[in-house]
């Protein structure tokens, strides 16, 4: 870790985290550890609140940023600027999804996934059945096109002798019942996110996978599952990473107050626990953070009531397997 702020805050997540998780974990230290920040970022706040998005960075101290919703108009280098050692970042950002592009930030080596280039289209057949339950209203709404793709991007990291495949997905928002087309939507593009994962795996040879990003499970965890496997030897499945709030409760990635909508656990990391193990999971809120560290970052309990509704997630993780031939 280069930042002892973040590296504090990933130590006083995993105090809190339950006693379960806390004897599981491996020891934190060494080349086989490195932590990701995944974070709907709301399509260019960062543009619009660096600093604040700057110091935050610094909190988590990650090796591995994952940004959703990116706006296709948001510059990229801006983001770039907010991140320690700017000259030592690789970053890649996705061409499907329209106004929700996904962003992969990279301390070191990134190569981009083919599998995963250009607009990724809905199968035709699919679209068909899903353009004919919606609404006149839904299917000239213009943020709910299917002509953009499926909103995705995935990246191969070379992580000293090992190398890690990084998804970053937002599926489709809203239909709060399992009958809704938004939630057959997110089915849809579960399927076809992990075709693509599973020919990708076929191609490359990689030791872990991480799936990052708004899964909007707001009408039950089939699309998870979905994600979730199977999938090839070392990565067999994929779980999710488990993250608390500073409280060591709270689940929440999503901030509802002022909306029809409760807060909710919107947002996820899913690893390979074949190959991968968490040591801590943390929530960044800076309404929950302790007085002294947002001091010492120079942060306020508001601060992020200027980055959007969606809470940052930071993950410890430790390699466990062997490295791949």
């Amino acid at each position: 870790m280069r930042n002892p702020i973040g590296a504090l805050a990933i130590i006083a997540s995993a105090l809190l985290m339950t006693s379960a998780i806390a004897e599981d974990t491996v020891p934190v230290g060494g080349r086989d550890t490195f932590s990701v920040l995944s974070w709907n970022v709301s399509e260019d706040a960062f543009a619009r609140h660096p600093d604040t998005f700057r110091k935050i960075l610094e909190w988590a101290d990650a090796e591995i940023v994952v940004l959703d919703e990116v706006h296709p108009s948001a510059d990229m280098a801006d983001f770039i600027k907010l991140l320690p050692d700017t000259e030592d970042w690789n970053i890649h950002t996705g061409d499907s999804g329209g106004r929700q592009r996904q962003t992969i930030a990279y301390f070191g080596r990134l190569t981009p996934l083919p599998e995963f280039d250009g607009v990724i289209p809905y199968p035709r057949a699919d679209r068909e059945r899903l353009w004919a339950t919606m609404t006149p209203s839904d299917r000239a709404n213009r943020d709910w096109t299917m002509d953009d793709g499926i909103p995705v991007s995935g990246a191969v990291l070379d992580m000293h002798d090992r190398r890690l495949m990084v998804i970053a997905v937002d599926l489709q928002c809203c239909g709060d019942t399992p009958q809704s087309w938004q939630e057959r939507r997110r089915h849809v593009e579960a399927r076809e996110i992990r075709r693509r994962i599973r020919a990708a795996l076929q191609r490359e040879a990689v030791d872990g996978l991480i799936v990052a990003g708004d899964l909007n499970l707001v009408a039950g965890a089939f699309a998870l599952s979905i994600i979730g496997g199977p999938y090839r030897a070392p990565v067999r499945g994929v779980t999710p990473a488990e993250a608390y709030h500073a409280d060591g409760r709270s689940t929440w990635t999503w901030n509802g107050r002022g909306t029809p909508f409760p807060n909710g656990t919107l947002d996820f990391q899913l690893y390979s626990a074949a190959s991968l193990r968490t040591n801590s999971g943390l929530i960044l809120d800076t309404e929950q953070a302790a007085p002294d560290l947002l001091r010492q970052l120079g942060l306020s309990a508001g601060s992020m009531l200027k980055t959007g509704r969606h809470r940052p997630m930071q993950v410890s993780y430790t390699w466990t397997s062997a490295a791949t031939p």
